[in-house]
Parts: structure tokens; C-alpha cells; sequence
């Protein structure tokens, strides 16, 4: 049986997403990204729903997370929390702002 980070690492090559690192955390997949633009490209990829939180409060650092799954038509596929850590200045690209809720 494959691993989270196998079954993202599948995902990832097939849809030709960047990322940094993937690992497992329990039954989900962590993907660590270089930025804002390849959290996009996974967003634009496999959908899913976006949150920012600073990192940590007061530091001027956002960590951006895209929640997913490895097959999102698939509600039994793999849970995939995709990271990016960007200045707070940044800016998300337009095209993922639907996919963006507030931090709870």
C-alpha cells in the first residue's frame, strides 16, 4: 500500500506540479512549495480551498496552504495540505482568489 507523500508524489508528477518536499502526516500528504506561484499551480491542478495565516503572528510571514486531495472527484483519495511560506506583502495570484476562505 502507498504512502500520503507516495500517492502525492503520483499526483505531483502526473499533473508536472513543483514542490520542494512531500511527506506523510498520518493518513494526509504534506507538499512543501517554493512560493506563492507553485501553490497556484497546484490549486490550478487539483482545486481545492486556500488559507493564510501569519507565521508566526508579528513576524512579517504568511504560510499559505492549499487543502486538496490527490484526485479531487474522489472523496476517498488522499487528504494533500500543499504549504507555501511568503512574505506578508505578497500577493496571491487573481486567478486562486475564489479558492481563498479565512483562517479559522
Amino acid at each position: 500500500m502507498l504512502s500520503p507523500a507516495a500517492r502525492a508524489e503520483t499526483a505531483a508528477d502526473r499533473n508536472a506540479l513543483p514542490h520542494t518536499r512531500i511527506t506523510s502526516q498520518g493518513t494526509e500528504a504534506r507538499v512543501f512549495t517554493a512560493g506563492l506561484d507553485d501553490l497556484t499551480a497546484w490549486w490550478l491542478a487539483l482545486g481545492g480551498r486556500l488559507t493564510a495565516e501569519p507565521a508566526p503572528p508579528g513576524s512579517g510571514l504568511v504560510l499559505w496552504t492549499l487543502h486538496t486531495r490527490t484526485d479531487p472527484e474522489d472523496a476517498a483519495s488522499t487528504v494533500v495540505r500543499v504549504h507555501a511560506l511568503a512574505l506578508d506583502t505578497d500577493q496571491l495570484d487573481a486567478d486562486a482568489a475564489p479558492a481563498l476562505t479565512d483562517a479559522a
